[in-house]
């Protein structure tokens, strides 16, 4: 089983698969390999690089709050999942609303993404994720939810980001993992949560060992999934304790990082 982060990682700084990438991990899977993408991004954001990959996979979604599998009509197999709250996502609603009205709330569920509004915040995730979202009053929608909350994200600048983010890391937020991906998006999840112990559940799931899986990451949120399989892979871009925490480091996600690995192995 081959395990990929997304951003920084499988993709370049352009936000494209290289042709490199393609083409090791279209080999390693026709060798018997699982290639199982993990990313903060829902399935359906993740669903067109497995197609380019040449993958029907299992996706580790949303940081690990879902395991699932899905296809080009958004149907969702659901194998594992941990969402919020709901009492939780609510006051996190509430408090950024009254306090921060100018910041973006956004709510992922399964493959759907719910906003208050589109504007420059909102259009800018949807050229990165490639879709776009649903507008529904928020309060509303979180007040009778016919689905589990999976992920909370806030967009917003980044002394807001700053401002917020101790609040939600209170003890009033004990029910709420709450890390900054980058200094304006602030990604709040269940406590407990992450792409490593989805990962174990996965293994336990599919009855894989562990010697028999590998990882590719690059950020602070990939150390345990790195930690945790029998070959943990950090990019050349990846952060010095990223890469000491790996077992290997290979190029950067610009240079053919993922393909050189995978050419030792699968070749």
């Amino acid at each position: 089983m081959i395990l990929s982060d997304i951003d920084g990682t499988l993709l370049n700084d352009e936000a494209d698969l290289l042709p490199s990438t393609i083409t090791g991990l279209k080999k390693a899977a026709a060798q018997g390999a699982q290639i199982v993408l993990a990313s903060a991004r829902s399935p359906k954001g993740m669903f067109g690089l497995a197609q380019q990959l040449g993958v029907h996979s299992t996706m580790i979604a949303y940081n690990g709050a879902l395991t699932a599998a899905t296809d080009a009509a958004d149907h969702l197999t659901v194998m594992e999942q941990q969402p919020i709250p709901l009492a939780a996502a609510q006051a996190v609603q509430k408090v950024v609303a009254q306090r921060w009205p100018e910041a973006s709330l956004n709510i992922y569920t399964n493959n759907d993404w719910y906003v208050e509004q589109v504007a420059a915040w909102e259009e800018q995730e949807a050229d990165g994720i490639g879709y776009q979202p649903t507008i529904t009053p928020l309060a509303t929608w979180l007040a009778t939810p016919q689905t589990p909350i999976h992920k909370l994200m806030i967009m917003a600048p980044a002394s807001t980001i700053a401002a917020i983010e101790p609040l939600l890391k209170s003890p009033e937020f004990a029910d709420l993992d709450v890390y900054r991906s980058k200094p304006t998006y602030l990604e709040i999840v269940a406590t407990g949560v992450s792409k490593a112990a989805a990962l174990k559940k996965l293994l336990v799931d599919e009855q894989v060992a562990t010697p028999q899986t590998m990882a590719f990451g690059d950020n602070f949120n990939d150390v345990a999934m790195l930690q945790t399989v029998g070959i943990g892979v950090a990019m050349g871009n990846a952060p010095q304790a990223v890469k000491d925490a790996a077992d290997i480091v290979t190029l950067d996600n610009n240079h053919d990082g993922i393909a050189k690995v995978l050419q030792v192995y699968f070749d």
